[in-house]
């Protein structure tokens, strides 16, 4: 009888309070007694998948309860501990069969699954096997006679394959007598091949020899049939020869009742007839096992009669798998030559077919490409809960030279697959690149993007014409990292993200390889803080002309054989140091002499350098408990660099690629001290100890060995050199594999060089399994060179060692060593490049950039780029970072560090975790930390620390400091560069200097200057450039960069073109924008006659300039120009200066170093255009911005009084009386050159000096649909007096200007765009308008392009909801017949329903209480809270920073009142609208009062920091920014802002 089917599975639950174990039982009326009757929506049953309706109960954690009643069985579930696991044995419905598979995801995770399929009849297809073997087994005898015997054969490993793959082993068996001979399985149609006889060849064997194989022309036709069992024909393990490659053959087919008898496939008559045998059927739901047995040695019998496939191409029939056969389609190739074509073609065919059963053994790599086992299982013996599945080692790209019957996992070096120098072949070549270049564009994501398919066209082209290609700087560095990171044999891996690539690809002789292998050791050494790295010189081409560093390592001591044999120093460093020899190197025969340099570059003859002493970092040896220790004189170098591998990437080899990382203890105290080949320190040291040295026994060896390796760890800690010893070493490696298998799916490693030479056992990674495998990049070793290389000159003669030697004194040598290290710190500062990235909306934050790029140029390799303009992908492989960024408005970037922003946010947070949707939120939830964060939301912060506390990031490599520039007169200070800090430390990047702050309001110049200063240093420190003289000249250009002014730099000379100036074409190129030119429509006054104040309505004719297109909500971008009144102040006050309306160009006097010399030359300064003196000062330079304090010292160098000149110092010195005489004076150009009229200003100096005038933003108050080729602005004039109402009166630079234009004049603008601000996609639901004064503007559009669609399109639905959605406006405003703009507009609106109520709050209306916009919202809560929360509106607020934040404050109050929430609940629900982008902000700046009382607290806060002593209790403290209520809880803000603090009104 066949044996019973699998139909139980063991399930572990957790038994919970409110749901139990998440099913309910019902009773049976046979045993077992109890049954699942359904399941608990929601329960763990169901999230697990495991329980289904109609299980019966047979265990309940090892109680057997099939026997128990019903009622029994339900008091002992009921008595299960809550909280507690219970295991549970299940048994599946009757009439099925029930098992678990484990399935695997891409990236290797095992997700187990329950797997229930109805029972197939397959006792009548057992019956017709034994019937088919019976006949065969009577059949006749000569049969087959004359045929040879190919015997079926097995590896011996059979057992541990079955193990390892985990096969299937049934309890019962059913044996019956059979013979070997087989007629052909029927195909799915029950038809069959009666005919034909079938060779089957060995899986290797099938490209190499002529013998005929199965193939299918169609693989839709090898599909398993439906309910279909595999049977398997095979032989035990016993009966084969473990030296032969077994091969199987699965052919698929349907066996169901109706099938006619079944008959068996003969393979090809070539197997001789056998009485007396017998099999085994073993059975479960996918598989027949039909085990093969013989009574007696068939094997030993026919040995003489049998050849093997190899050698005929006739397969052993060891194993026949039989599941199914082909249909009518397939074909059947005979005899004849099996080209690489058909070899292909066959492997092709069969790549959907599973070749393998689970018991089969390992396939021969031949066959690696079809097996259907994508995966094989590691396990940990010292953790059963641990087990790693690996997947990456499908991706081998070269095979492991291990055999069937021998694993040379412990060789140390396999012979090249190449002749030694040989190229790569080109096909070859091109094969891998193509391979390296998608990996390379996969990890950047850019796989089959334009850039993708244009890089490899450049590739392969070069591959086609030269015979090799280059690779870029990021893909070499990538590259690098991933070999290491693929490196089986290396235990310290897990910082493989953070390897410093030096790119020495442009070096041609052996003098530059010194160079930078000499900075590439000071790089390394740190000071003791080793850092690894990697210098890569160019790559092979013919073979006749490599890069070659002779030495195996860097570093290393040399070794002296005697004549009497013995050795002095380092026996593994004799035969290299006799070459040094033998090249003139004269070594001290010391124990530790340093060995030179045996350089070799393109080819020639190799030359030799001795390493400059003060780049040996050496560790002399101590012993925590022996004194006598260090009196062994023993030590060792503290950088193991490894100079002998080949860097083998994208197809290219890279000969000259020395690498280092850091030491592991046992490295140098278990092998290179202990080793007998090496220096042999064991029996030394055990003497010295008192040991008994006599007999193995007494562990002299062990405890000697435990002593040396506790005095090189406690040398090397003690005098701050980096090392691990290797317990954290195994730890940081069971990590890293950890990690690997997450993000790759597995991790290649060599067990018997990752585990530590001793103490192995009680390391973790002693006890896990490792797979061996070679994925590419790689690095591999190659022969020594000398070995195989022909001298071109004969240098036996070394006659330049009988030239006489010239000795040098003292100082010649001082100060040949100071002039080589000063060029080695300069070559090393030519190739560690510093990225100076800025974000800017004004332009003081590139000027800013820029500075700081003059400074970084005494050390770096420096370049200065705008966020916008800058390669994201980049950014991974930088190593040193600088960011200079302003914030926009309330928190948001500039225009141009918008997609930098995104970018940062997309690569630290790129899909939610739970559905895969992109992660919605503000950029800035990392800029700063909240306290009043929901419980949820810490529990997301609290995920967040675990990301920012990882081993590794994408960013690790990088090193950066940050820079922001901002006001506190808003909530948000240097919100966006808090977030970048932020971002690049949570993606692994390391600060090298803290985030600095900068407020206009309050020392900006002065902070950046220290934070500069400060950067610089940390910078020099880390990438040990520089020296002392380089500090003192990056310090002097804070204060003297090429944009600095000093007499004779700079000089206008004039143009004889008296061609009209530009001036929209000249802001498009002063400001980096495409700028255009509108012109004035009408300018209406929006107030009442009686009104103090005016409002305009701007309107504009856009000229069908297609870049002004624009959607309701966005911003103009106006360019004023400055008074005429100031500009004719300025240009009377001139010293020597040319007519002001003559055509005049500014010019640098540049130095330019050249082969001859360096020359000096008078170059345009692009800054400001060919034009008048007058138009400079009018429409480009900024001259009413109270000045900086490096202008004022420039002015007091041009003072002839030195009255005027000592006060000038004094305000360009003290902070804190600038800070005060700025915000008691604001002064402009003019009122500050008549502060000082002993000042004589140089034109040049205000021309290169002074800031640039920037463009005004106002929100678009009109609908594109509304006023076609039209753009309206609502702009309040601004005029205040100076010096708290009793200094001059000053004016708004653009609001004046535009008032005074007339009709058809030009106003240069551009528009910028505002997403966030827009109208909902959505039309049916509410929104909510909130803008008082002149935050009327935005809605105003809103209203005209509601009636439009209103009017032209069909009624909007969404799901269930239909119609417009409604519409509030809340305005505020002084008096209702005074100041109430766009009153008769919005009783029209009403009308015709564009707004659905329009609610007006007044705050100066005469005999009524003041009322704001706040107010009316607070009185209109419920109503509000309707529409937010229970419809889904949006709210929409534009005003000044003090308005929007008391709005904000009083909707929080409406959500808590009337959700009935706590308040740190309604401000969560806040903070969800925000993310949710149904929250929008417009803020256009801050009031003037605002803006005094914000400067007032910064000037208090600036100078508590700088006190010497803090205040005490009762002195003046400082209090916190004016960042009043909501805004201090939520610095989060998504806002879109129009911002010139001047430009605005008073707050309603």
């Amino acid at each position: 009888m066949e044996s019973e089917l699998p139909n139980r599975i063991r399930v572990k639950l957790f038994k919970r309070h409110e749901d139990g174990l998440g099913f309910l039982i019902k009773p049976r009326t046979q045993k077992p007694f109890v049954a699942v009757s359904a399941l608990v929506a929601g329960g763990l049953a169901e999230q697990s998948g495991l329980v289904h309706i109609g299980d019966t109960v047979l265990r309940v954690n090892e109680i057997d309860i099939s026997e128990r009643s019903y009622d029994d069985a339900v008091e002992l579930l009921k008595a299960l501990p809550v909280d507690a696991p219970v295991a549970l044995i299940l048994r599946g419905p009757d009439g099925y069969s029930t098992h678990l598979e484990t399935t695997f995801r891409e990236n290797g995770v095992p997700r187990t699954i329950r797997v229930t399929r109805k029972v197939v009849n397959n006792d009548s297809i057992v019956s017709r096997i034994r019937r088919t073997f019976s006949r065969a087994s009577s059949a006749s005898p000569n049969r087959n006679e004359g045929r040879s015997l190919s015997p079926c054969r097995n590896r011996s490993r059979r057992l541990e394959d079955k193990r390892t793959e985990g096969c299937f082993v049934d309890n019962q068996c059913c044996i019956c007598d059979i013979d070997q001979n087989f007629p052909i399985v029927p195909n799915c149609n029950g038809t069959s091949y009666k005919n034909q006889r079938y060779q089957v060849k060995d899986a290797e064997s099938q490209t190499k020899s002529n013998s005929p194989t199965i193939m299918s022309k169609n693989n839709s036709t090898m599909n398993h049939c439906d309910h279909s069992p595999t049977i398997v024909v095979t032989r035990p393990a016993s009966q084969t020869d473990s030296d032969v490659t077994d091969a199987d053959v699965k052919l698929r087919g349907r066996l169901s009742n109706t099938d006619r008898p079944t008959t068996v496939v003969t393979p090809g008559g070539h197997i001789d007839q056998h009485d007396n045998k017998k099999i085994e059927i073993h059975q479960n739901t996918e598989k027949i096992t039909v085990v093969v047995k013989e009574n007696g040695d068939l094997s030993k019998k026919h040995k003489g009669n049998m050849s093997t496939g190899k050698e005929n191409g006739v397969i052993e029939n060891n194993k026949l798998l039989l599941n199914s056969v082909m249909d009518n389609k397939s074909t059947l190739i005979t005899n004849g030559e099996h080209s690489e074509d058909r070899a292909k073609q066959r492997r092709d065919s069969f790549s959907n077919i599973n070749l393998y059963s689970p018991t089969s053994q390992r396939r021969r790599s031949s066959m690696a490409a079809v097996s259907p086992k994508k995966y094989v299982k590691l396990r940990n013996y010292a953790d059963e809960k641990q087990v790693f599945t690996d997947t990456l080692h499908t991706k081998i790209s070269q095979v492991v030279p291990c055999t069937n019957s021998k694993c040379l996992g412990s060789i140390m070096n396999h012979p090249p697959s190449r002749p030694v120098g040989e190229p790569r072949p080109q096909e070859e070549l091109l094969t891998q690149a193509r391979e390296f270049i998608d990996e390379y564009y996969t990890s950047i994501k850019r796989l089959n993007t334009e850039a993708y398919q244009k890089r490899w066209q450049e590739v392969e082209s070069s591959i086609e014409k030269r015979g090799t290609y280059e690779l870029t700087t990021n893909e070499l560095t990538y590259g690098a990292k991933t070999a290491w990171r693929n490196e089986a044999r290396c235990i310290g891996r897990i910082q493989w993200n953070k390897l410093q690539v030096f790119d020495a690809r442009h070096i041609t002789t052996a003098r530059g390889m010194f160079e930078a292998i000499c900075n590439h050791i000071k790089y390394g050494n740190n000071k003791g803080n080793i850092r690894s790295a990697i210098t890569i010189f160019p790559a092979r081409t013919d073979g006749k002309h490599d890069f070659r560093v002779w030495n195996s390592q860097l570093i290393r001591y040399a070794g002296y054989k005697m004549a009497d044999g013995s050795v002095i120093g380092d026996p593994a460093s004799v035969e290299f140091t006799e070459i040094c020899q033998k090249m003139g190197w004269k070594g001290k025969n010391g124990m530790f002499d340093v060995l030179p340099l045996i350089l070799q570059a393109n080819g020639l003859d190799p030359e030799l350098f001795e390493i400059p002493q003060d780049l040996v970092m050496e560790v002399n040896l101590k012993h925590p408990k022996f004194p006598w220790f260090a009196d062994m004189g023993l030590k060792w170098y503290g950088l193991p660099a490894v100079s002998c591998l080949l860097f083998d990437c994208g197809g290219l080899e890279f000969t000259a690629a020395p690498f280092n990382g850091w030491y592991m203890g046992t490295e140098i105290g278990a092998r290179d001290f202990c080793d007998a080949q090496r220096y042999n320190m064991l029996e030394v040291i055990a003497t010295k100890m008192g040991l008994d040295t006599r007999k193995s026994s007494s562990l002299w060896k062990d405890r000697a060995l435990v002593e040396m390796n506790i005095s090189v760890l406690h040398s090397f800690q003690s005098q701050g050199v980096t090392i691990t010893d290797h317990h954290a070493a195994s730890e940081s490696f069971m990590k890293f594999m950890e990690n690997e298998q997450r993000n790759r799916g597995g991790c290649p490693a060599d067990w018997v060089w990752v585990v530590p030479p001793m103490s192995g056992s009680i390391t973790p990674v002693f006890h896990q399994e490792m797979l061996r495998y070679k994925i590419k990049p790689s690095y591999e070793p190659m022969e020594d060179p000398w070995k195989s290389y022909v001298w071109k000159k004969d240098r036996d003669k070394t006659k330049s060692l009988d030239r006489p030697k010239r000795k040098f004194g003292f100082k010649e040598l001082a100060r040949a060593v100071k002039f080589s290290a000063k060029l080695m710190n300069k070559a090393l500062a030519r190739r560690v490049k510093c990225t100076i990235l800025y974000a800017t909306e004004t332009g003081k934050s590139e000027r800013f950039a820029n500075t700081l790029c003059e400074i970084f140029k005494h050390g770096f390799d420096a370049k200065v780029l705008s966020m916008d303009a800058y390669d994201f992908i980049d950014l991974e492989h930088e190593a040193l970072v600088l960011f200079v960024s302003s914030t926009f408005g309330n928190g948001d970037p500039p225009e141009n560090g918008e997609s930098f922003a995104k970018n940062l946010h997309d690569l630290k947070s790129p899909k939610n975790a739970k559905n895969g949707e992109s992660v919605s939120m503000s950029y800035f939830r990392m800029s700063t930390a909240s306290d009043t964060d929901s419980p949820i939301e810490n529990k997301e912060k609290e995920d967040e620390d675990d990301n920012l506390n990882a081993e590794t990031g994408p960013l690790s490599n990088l090193r950066y400091s940050v820079f922001g520039l901002g006001s506190r007169a808003y909530p948000n200070f240097c919100a966006f560069a808090h977030f970048v800090d932020n971002m690049l430390n949570a993606l692994g990047g390391e600060r090298i200097n803290k985030m600095g702050e900068g407020d206009e309001l309050c020392g900006q110049e002065e902070s950046f200057k220290l934070w500069a200063q400060d950067t610089f240093k940390m910078a020099c420190e880390t990438f040990c450039v520089g020296d002392a003289n380089a500090i003192q000249e990056a310090t002097g250009a804070l204060s003297s960069t090429d944009f600095s002014w000093s007499p004779g730099k700079f000089r206008l000379t004039p143009e004889d073109n008296d061609k009209e100036v530009d001036i929209t074409g000249s802001l498009t190129k002063l400001h980096g924008r495409q700028v255009q030119s509108c012109k004035l429509i009408s300018i209406e006054q929006l107030q009442s006659k009686e009104s103090s104040r005016e409002t305009m309505l701007v309107r504009l004719d856009t000229m069908g300039a297609e870049d002004l297109n624009y959607a309701p909500g966005d911003h103009i971008a106006i360019f004023p120009a400055n008074s005429t009144k100031l500009v004719d102040g300025v240009l009377s006050r001139l010293h020597n200066a040319p007519p002001p309306d003559q055509l005049i160009k500014l010019e640098v006097l540049q130095e330019r170093t050249t082969p001859l010399g360096t020359t000096k030359s008078w170059c345009h300064f692009e800054r400001i255009p060919v034009c008048t003196m007058r138009t400079a000062f009018a429409n480009f330079l900024d001259i009413t911005t109270p000045p900086s304090q490096a202008f004022l010292h420039l002015l007091a160098t041009q003072s002839s009084r030195d009255v005027d000149r000592i006060k000038l110092e004094n305000l360009a010195n003290d902070i804190h009386a600038y800070e005060d005489w700025k915000a008691e004076a604001q002064p402009n150009l003019v009122e500050i050159l008549e502060e000082f009229p002993s000042v004589k200003v140089n034109p040049s100096l205000l021309m290169t000096q002074m800031p640039l005038l920037q463009q005004r933003f106002y929100s678009i108050s009109s609908s594109p649909q509304a006023y076609p080729g039209e753009i309206h602005a609502t702009v309040a004039v601004v005029r205040f007096q100076t010096m708290r109402g009793v200094g001059p009166e000053h004016e708004g630079v653009c609001s004046t200007w535009l008032s005074r234009l007339q009709v058809g004049d030009n106003v240069p603008c551009l528009v910028r765009t505002a997403p966030q601000f827009h109208l909902p996609e959505d039309a049916t639901l509410p929104i909510i308008m909130i803008g008082p004064g002149t935050g009327i503007a935005p809605f105003r559009s809103f209203w005209q392009q509601r009636k439009i669609d209103r009017d032209m399109l069909p009624e909007p639905t969404h799901g269930e909801k239909k119609g417009w959605g409604e519409s509030f406006l809340y305005f505020g405003c002084r008096q209702n017949d005074i100041d109430h703009i766009y009153k008769s507009e919005l009783t029209q609106a009403e009308t015709d329903k564009s707004l659905t109520r329009v609610y007006t709050a007044l705050s100066r209306e005469p005999g009524v209480p003041k009322v704001y916009v706040q107010d009316v919202l607070k009185q209109n809560g419920k109503e509000v809270f309707e529409q937010i929360l229970r419809r889904g509106g949006h709210v929409y607020v534009c005003g000044d920073v003090q308005m929007a934040n008391d709005v904000s404050t009083t909707l929080c109050k409406i959500i808590q009142e009337f959700g009935k929430l706590s308040a740190e609940d309604a401000k969560f629900v806040m903070l969800k609208l925000r993310e949710a982008n149904r929250f929008h902000e417009d803020i256009f700046g801050v009031g003037i009062k605002s803006e005094a009382t914000a400067r007032d607290q910064a000037k208090r806060a600036w100078k508590y920091i700088n006190a010497a002593s803090k205040p005490t209790s009762g002195k003046e403290v400082v209090t916190p920014i004016p960042a009043a209520g909501i805004c201090c809880l939520f610095p989060f803000f998504k806002t879109r802002t129009s911002v010139h603090p001047v430009e605005n009104p008073d707050p309603p």
